[in-house]
């Protein structure tokens, strides 16, 4: 009974020193936290922390706070061409060139919904020249609207010449002509599927037209395009790809179309007077093609090919004497299937292009880099030109060489990072023409080719 009237007289004593002890500790608390804030305001403001971004895509991508970016691209490729033309009549023609195919510098970025891409350079030692040269707007609902210098139909002609299979397109790539021009394109991409129309005029680079069949015409040329891609199958290791395109286009006042292809090179003369060995000559005043394609990719296997009917619709005798006739159409076509035994696999995309490969074990991480197998068989049969009643037939140039064009190429791609490749291809091909007089320019081509390819 007294201890505990003893413990309750001591208990009061204990919570007052408890709460003193506390108060104590608040103080000093107090102090050190002036203290600190003291310090602070005497030192100067530290400068805000950038938010500029880099992210290295083989050369360096720029992100600001706002998330537009900028990034330099560019590539080199060097060529060694060795040509080897046997002909039924007329002399034989050698030749070996070593020269840049392409020395590009260009830039791209975004703003907001916008963006830019601007890429060109001297080709095959000629003059400068630009390629892509896009302005882009992206609406909210995904539909691309792009005007400027650009492509828009053809499942290789959309690859690009840094990550196609052969270094050339060939004969099918020659006689479309689908390559760059200025247009203006709309673009809608789905989960596997595409769809874009593009109205189209001349290259960039073309100076000012001049009037062709008659001086006082000086129209440029004018079209317009539409492709559509459908995958029925699309996983990262299985592709079905199937698209379609159909282009129109007027030659305008300019000078006629002109369908002509070589042997799987950009080495464009195969006689010594610097012509090719299959043209129908400046004839076309407007034309329609129509185009299928389809390709099968199962992990580090893939075939493709495509074929085309162009329609053409020739110019006049009035026009042009030599160069006027009936309409006629051309077929052409490829097909061709390439094999990575290292194990790489061709990236497809829903906008139905494929792209650039991922090297599984490059170099410098103590692989032996992608190797890549490839063949293609070329076909094109321009033999449907007839002459006209007008001029004789020694006179009516294009005639000697409308003829078919069957050839083989064998390629072999080693990339040793993803920015480096090497190439070697080889084309044999025949060439069939028909007998003007005691002209006959048959011809058997050997092409031996090598690139050095670096890209960024």
């Amino acid at each position: 009974m007294l201890a505990s009237v003893a413990a309750a007289q001591e208990a009061p004593s204990s919570d007052a020193a408890s709460l003193e002890e506390l108060k104590a500790q608040i103080k000093v608390m107090q102090e050190r936290l002036q203290s600190l804030e003291t310090k602070a305001a005497a030192k100067p403001a530290a400068a805000p922390a950038t938010a500029t971004q880099i992210k290295w895509e083989g050369s360096p991508r720029f992100t600001d706070a706002s998330g537009a970016t900028f990034k330099l691209r560019g590539r080199v490729m060097v060529d060694g061409v060795n040509v080897n033309v046997d002909r039924d009549t007329g002399a034989s023609y050698k030749a070996r060139q070593y020269r840049a195919r392409q020395v590009f510098l260009g830039a791209e970025g975004t703003f907001g919904q916008w963006a830019y891409r601007i890429e060109g350079g001297a080709a095959n030692g000629g003059a400068w020249g630009w390629d892509d040269a896009v302005i882009e707007y992206k609406t909210k609902n995904g539909v691309l609207l792009t005007v400027g210098n650009q492509k828009t139909a053809g499942l290789e002609n959309l690859t690009s010449i840094k990550t196609m299979t052969f270094m050339e397109r060939g004969p099918f790539g020659d006689l479309n002509d689908n390559g760059f021009v200025l247009a203006a394109q709309v673009t809608k991409i789905g989960k596997n599927w595409s769809l874009r129309g593009a109205l189209q005029g001349d290259s960039i680079n073309k100076a000012d037209v001049s009037g062709g069949y008659d001086a006082n015409n000086a129209k440029e040329r004018s079209g317009f395009a539409v492709r559509g891609s459908w995958a029925p199958v699309m996983t990262p290791t299985d592709t079905i790809h199937l698209g379609a395109s159909m282009r129109y286009r007027d030659s305008g006042g300019e000078t006629g179309f002109t369908y002509s292809a070589t042997a799987n090179t950009a080495y464009k003369p195969q006689t010594s007077a610097g012509g090719v060995l299959l043209s129908t000559g400046a004839v076309g005043k407007s034309d329609t093609t129509v185009a299928a394609e389809a390709a099968w990719a199962h992990k580090n296997v893939s075939v493709q090919g495509e074929v085309a009917r162009i329609k053409v619709n020739r110019v006049t005798t009035t026009q042009s004497a030599a160069n006027g006739g009936p309409d006629f159409n051309i077929v052409t076509g490829y097909a061709s299937a390439s094999w990575f035994p290292t194990g790489e696999t061709r990236p497809y995309s829903a906008g139905g292009q494929f792209g650039k490969i991922k090297i599984l074990h490059p170099i410098d991480k103590g692989g032996m880099g992608a190797f890549e197998l490839a063949g293609r068989y070329d076909y094109a049969d321009l033999t449907k030109m007839s002459p006209n009643a007008v001029t004789a037939l020694a006179s009516q140039p294009g005639l000697a060489t409308a003829g078919t064009y069957k050839g083989l190429t064998a390629g072999v791609n080693w990339y040793p990072y993803n920015n480096v490749r090497f190439m070697a291809n080889v084309t044999k091909a025949k060439v069939n023409n028909r007998r003007i007089g005691t002209v006959e320019n048959d011809a058997d081509v050997t092409v031996v080719q090598a690139r050095m390819q670096i890209e960024f």
